[in-house]
This record gives C-alpha cells, sequence and structure tokens, in this order.
C-alpha cells in the first residue's frame, strides 16, 4: 500500500542519488518499494541477532 510517506521517501532517495524517476513509473518503483519493506520485516519477524556484523572479507570455498 502506498502511503504519502512512501511517495516522500522515492522522491527524496532520488534526489540524493542524483536521479529522476518518471512518473509513469511511480506505482511500479512505490510497489516495489512494498515489497522490499514486507520482505524486511518477515527478516525482522525471525529473531535474528541485529548485533552481528558481517565479515570483512568474504572469501569463496576453495579460495581465489
Amino acid at each position: 500500500m502506498t502511503t504519502d510517506d512512501t511517495d516522500a521517501y522515492i522522491e527524496a532517495a532520488a534526489r540524493i542519488q542524483g536521479l529522476e524517476v518518471d512518473p509513469a513509473w511511480k506505482p511500479n518503483v512505490a510497489r516495489f518499494f512494498d515489497v522490499a519493506r514486507s520482505m524486511a520485516k518477515l527478516v525482522e519477524d525471525t529473531g535474528a541477532l541485529t548485533d552481528a556484523e558481517g565479515a570483512p572479507v568474504f572469501t569463496p570455498r576453495g579460495g581465489a
């Protein structure tokens, strides 16, 4: 559900990055934002540690 806050966030984020969001695409951008927000809620609801930090270097198995 798109809200005025969602629209304001999209406009502010685009402006900070020097982008323009074509008005025709704004509903799609808002919909993606809502999907991403719902996915973030699922992750938050797992109770996973919030104070954990990612490793500074990722090395795949087998080196490289």
